[in-house]
C-alpha cells in the first residue's frame, strides 16, 4: 500500500469512490465539522495506553478527522490512517500537520481490505464494523501486537440490523485465539448527545 505525503491537497491515494457511504460520510463531516473535531480519544484507548509500544506502526481503522491516531501519533507512533471519506482525511492531514507530523492516509473501502501480513503494531478500530476486517486484522498484526477494537453491539431492544451492529459475543467469538486483556458489552450515553446505544469493546494481544 503505497501513500503520498506531499501537501494537504495531494496526499490521499485517490480511489475512485462514488460509494454511496463515502458521499454520506462527507456530507456529515462537512455540516458537523465541530461536533467532530472536539472529539476526544477514545478513553479506552487511553485506559490501555501502557500497552502502547513506543515506536512501531499502528493503523486506524475508519479514523475519521484522526481523534485517535494523532495521540498515537503523540505516543511516538507511525500512524496510517484510512477513511471512505476524503472530507475526514482533509482534515486529519491539517490536524496532523499543525502537530508537526507527517500524516500517512488513504481514502481506502474497507469492505474488501487487504494489508500485509504481520505489518502492524497496533490495530485501532473504533465506532465501525466491517465483517470482512476481522481476518485481515488477524493476519496483519504482528505477534505480540495489540488490537483496540469497539463499536456498537445489537441488543434486544433496538432495531438496528445485524450488519451494522455486532451480535453478542461476537467480538469475542472472532479473537478467541487472541489474548484478551480486555472484554466488554455495556450501555453508554452518546458524547454530546442523550441517547444511550450499547456497545462491545475489545483489547487483545495476538500470541507470539
Amino acid at each position: 500500500m503505497n501513500f503520498v505525503r506531499k501537501s494537504t491537497a495531494s496526499f490521499i491515494k485517490k480511489i475512485n469512490m462514488a460509494h454511496p457511504d463515502a458521499n454520506r460520510w462527507n456530507e456529515r463531516y462537512s455540516t458537523e465539522v465541530d461536533f467532530w473535531t472536539e472529539l476526544q480519544p477514545s478513553q479506552l484507548l487511553k485506559k490501555y495506553s501502557h500497552l502502547l509500544p513506543i515506536r512501531g506502526v499502528a493503523l486506524d481503522a475508519a479514523c475519521g478527522m484522526g481523534r485517535n491516531g494523532l495521540y498515537l501519533a503523540k505516543r511516538g507512533l507511525r500512524v496510517i490512517s484510512l477513511d471512505i471519506s476524503e472530507t475526514a482525511l482533509s482534515r486529519l492531514v491539517q490536524r496532523f500537520e499543525k502537530e508537526g507530523f507527517e500524516p500517512a492516509a488513504a481514502i481506502y473501502d474497507l469492505s474488501n481490505p487487504w494489508f500485509p501480513d504481520e505489518y502492524f503494531d497496533i490495530i485501532i478500530n473504533f465506532r465501525f464494523l466491517e465483517r470482512n476486517t476481522f481476518p485481515v486484522y488477524r493476519s496483519s498484526l504482528k505477534p505480540g501486537g495489540i488490537l483496540f477494537f469497539e463499536t456498537f453491539l445489537k441488543h434486544n431492544n433496538d432495531a438496528h440490523p445485524s450488519t451494522n451492529y455486532l451480535e453478542s459475543g461476537e467480538l469475542l467469538d472472532e479473537f478467541q485465539q487472541f489474548q484478551v486483556i480486555l472484554w466488554d458489552e455495556k450501555l453508554i450515553t452518546q458524547v454530546g448527545e442523550q441517547t444511550q446505544k450499547w456497545i462491545a469493546q475489545l483489547v487483545a494481544r495476538k500470541p507470539d
